[in-house]
This record gives C-alpha cells, sequence and structure tokens, in this order.
C-alpha cells in the first residue's frame, strides 16, 4: 500500500532553477516528510491499533510501526523489514488470511479462563494443562478444559477449530490518511524554516 503526497507538476523543475535554494527547498521537504511521517506513525499506534479491529494484547505490534526516510522524499509509515513481529505487520494492512494448523488436526484457540485480563494466554497447549480432557458440545464445537471434583462445573480453556479466517485491521492506512495534513504542515514549516522564508 502506497500513500502518494505529490509536491505538485512543476515542483522539480522549480527546485532546479532554483540553484543552491533549490536544493534547501529538496531539503526542507524531506527533513518535513521525516518529522511528518514519524507523527502519522505515532497516530496509527496510539489511535488506531486498538478498539474492535485490533484488539492490542502485549503491544509490541503498535511499538513497532515506524516512520523513516526510506530516500530524499520518500517517506515510509510502517514496520520495518526484519523487526521481531514483521510476520504480524500485514494485520496493519487490509490482507485477508486464513490460518490452518501445520502439524495437527485443528488449530488451539485460548478462550475464557485461559485469558488473563490483556488477553494473553496462561496455557499455550493443552498438553501443559493437568487432568484435563476434550469435550464436544451439542452444537459440534470442540473444547477442552477441566473440572474439578465430580460435580464441578466444565470450565473450556481452549476452542479446537480446522481454521480461523482474519482480516487485516487497515490501521496502517486509515492512521496515515489521518495524519496528511500534520504531514504537510511539517513539510511547510520545514520549508520557512530552511528558506528565511518566515
Amino acid at each position: 500500500m502506497i500513500i502518494q503526497l505529490e509536491m505538485g507538476p512543476n515542483f522539480q523543475r522549480t527546485a532546479n532553477q532554483l540553484g543552491s535554494m533549490g536544493q534547501a527547498l529538496l531539503d526542507a521537504c524531506s527533513a518535513g516528510l521525516e518529522k511528518g511521517v514519524k507523527i502519522a506513525a505515532g497516530k496509527v499506534a496510539a489511535d488506531y491499533l486498538t478498539g474492535q479491529s485490533l484488539k492490542r494484547r502485549t503491544g509490541q505490534l503498535a511499538r513497532a510501526v515506524d516512520g523513516w526516510l526510506a530516500a530524499p522524499l520518500d517517506g515510509v509509515v510502517g514496520v520495518r523489514p526484519n523487526s521481531a513481529v514483521s510476520k504480524y505487520a500485514w494485520l496493519l494492512g487490509d490482507e485477508e488470511k486464513t490460518i490452518r494448523p501445520k502439524n495437527a488436526k485443528f488449530l488451539t484457540i485460548p478462550i475464557s479462563e485461559n485469558l488473563t485480563g490483556a488477553g494473553v494466554p496462561r496455557f499455550s497447549s493443552p498438553r501443559q494443562v493437568p487432568d484435563g480432557f476434550f469435550l464436544k458440545t451439542k452444537s459440534g464445537r470442540l473444547l477442552f478444559g477441566y473440572k474439578k471434583g465430580k460435580r464441578g462445573k466444565f470450565r473450556a480453556l481452549f476452542t479446537l477449530v480446522k481454521s480461523v479466517f482474519v482480516q487485516g485491521s487497515g490501521a496502517l492506512y486509515d492512521g496515515t490518511l489521518d495524519s496528511l495534513d500534520d504531514i504537510s504542515d511539517k513539510i511547510e514549516s520545514e520549508i520557512a524554516r530552511k528558506t528565511g522564508a518566515l
């Protein structure tokens, strides 16, 4: 996904005609763009990576969102390549994936009592649960959990499914688009500062 903020059809020609002042103009645009994409990255992390579209558990993906210059006049908002969360970065876009188990029949999805308040699983696998057992509900849903005592209530810890459909949040696009005015303001203020227009 690319969002382009274009300077206008004659921008490069005008910068070339200005000579050394033109180089200052280009440098100012790049400096403003770099500050602007940092603001956009902060907006994505703060305002678009929480709530219904993407529930934040550990916050690692949000902390990995950054803004940087790939080249002069080429700003990037996203997750840097080879980051610790690169394999989850697709959640920031609008990509859709169906996740299936690789070496098993089912995916084990932690639910209810197995989740902390932040949504982090207490047990990552049914194998970690002593005295746990599988149960099939009347609707055909396969659960894994435990029961305390003979009359205790069944406590589900995992639901087992053959696949899970996951929709990306669109957070990167929405947050960056929402920051276009801030990016433009940073570019304008850097131009004014570096060219002495103020």
